[in-house]
């Protein structure tokens, strides 16, 4: 199946960092800072942001201020005037965590991916506590990602799912990033661990399916089989709950996968009944009937795909398995028609030659009956010679079947 691939959620899996911010000297006193405070706790963003810019304008080289006056545009999608505020605080205050973690979250959701990446790369997420590791580990990831460094998101999801085993979203990323380094059985470990953490997660889920059909296709032997089977299980959950085409299909490809050709029919004979214009359940179809040795319903499988209409690579894989049912049931011109528009010269030569093969097979054992034939004739003459008392003829006749024989 093609697949349009994994996605990572655009909800960021992150908190506020509103950790203990050190007060502008006079600031105890200060109406303004505490009744920002008490306003951005309350959710009244716009009155915290007036409340935090006359702080500001007060401590103009106060970091906290800036970093409280930035999570409030944040949160009232002010985007923009977020990040400047929060490029302040880190630039008033570089040491400190919690303001180039608020910085990243937000260069994320501009989709500054790289100066994201580039920001939160300066903090170690050794030295932070657990509580700002949890805000840490999901923003370092998606902007790793997202700048095209999966593989530097991955140790740091590691460390933080085995300190947070219970945080599925955070098994989900965890996938992502192994699936966009394509070691598709960690991904599938991964989202597999995100699902049963949260059956309702149809990403994690979905995700955990497409992960198990990669890795079955690269896998051999009993861990191919392991994989699809894995993904079945899971595939079924989601068809029986949700029974979408989308679902269906999965459902039948991962049980096709695994061997499981009648399942893998039911399955597809669902998603066919909601969507009989789509060639690729008619293809997949066609895959269980072949394995199944109903040839002549694998046949009617592709040609319905066809009479649809098929074009690009589907047109190829549709007439390369038409020419295989043909080429195993020795209608070899036939299978030569069908590997020619499938574009497979060498499959067409093959069956050419199985063909011709077929032939001389024939006419050699046309001439091998014929021979049989006169020496059971012989035999029946010898023995009527000897029942005449014609022992001497019926001997030498004898003697020239032998020869015949030892030929």
């Amino acid at each position: 199946m093609i697949h349009s691939g994994f996605r990572l959620g655009a909800r960021l899996c992150v908190g506020i960092l509103l950790l203990a911010v050190a007060l502008p000297a006079g600031a105890e006193d200060n109406q303004d800072y505490n009744k920002g405070l008490e306003a951005y706790k309350a959710r009244e963003y716009s009155n915290a942001i007036l409340r935090f810019q006359k702080v500001v304008e007060q401590s103009p080289e106060h970091a906290g201020s800036y970093y409280l006056l930035g999570l409030s545009l944040r949160a009232d999608n002010q985007t923009s005037k977020a990040l400047a505020s929060l490029r302040k605080a880190t630039e008033l205050d570089p040491t400190s965590a919690s303001y180039a973690i608020a910085l990243g979250q937000t260069l994320i959701q501009a989709k500054q991916y790289n100066d994201a990446y580039l920001t939160l790369k300066k903090v170690r997420y050794s030295n932070l506590d657990a509580r700002a590791r949890q805000s840490y580990a999901p923003a370092f990831a998606n902007a790793a990602i997202r700048a095209g460094f999966p593989g530097e998101a991955i140790s740091v999801l590691e460390a933080q799912t085995k300190a947070t085993p219970k945080n599925a979203e955070m098994f989900y990323t965890l996938g992502y990033a192994y699936s966009k380094e394509e070691d598709y059985g960690k991904a599938f470990t991964a989202f597999k661990k995100g699902f049963e953490l949260d059956p309702s997660s149809t990403k994690s889920g979905t995700s955990a399916v497409k992960s198990a059909i990669s890795a079955g296709r690269r896998a051999g032997g009993s861990q191919k089989d392991s994989y699809y089977s894995q993904g079945a299980v899971i595939a079924e959950k989601l068809a029986s709950a949700s029974p979408t085409f989308d679902n269906l299909l999965l459902a039948g490809e991962t049980r096709l996968g695994a061997k499981d050709y009648q399942k893998a029919l039911g399955w597809f004979d669902r998603a066919r009944s909601k969507q009989p214009q789509n060639v690729l359940v008619h293809y997949y179809h066609s895959q269980c009937n072949t394995n199944l040795g109903q040839y002549n319903s694998g046949i009617s499988d592709l040609q319905q795909a066809l009479k649809i209409g098929v074009s690009g690579s589907m047109r190829t894989k549709v007439y390369n398995q038409m020419g295989f049912i043909y080429d195993k049931t020795k209608q070899y011109d036939q299978a030569a028609t069908a590997y020619s528009n499938a574009g497979n010269t060498k499959m067409v030569k093959s069956v050419q030659q199985k063909k011709a093969d077929a032939a001389k097979n024939v006419e050699a054992d046309k001439a091998k009956a014929a021979y049989e034939e006169k020496l059971r004739a012989l035999e029946f003459q010898i023995k009527e010679l000897e029942g005449i008392g014609e022992v001497e003829e019926a001997n030498d006749l004898r003697e020239h079947l032998e020869k015949l024989r030892e030929q």
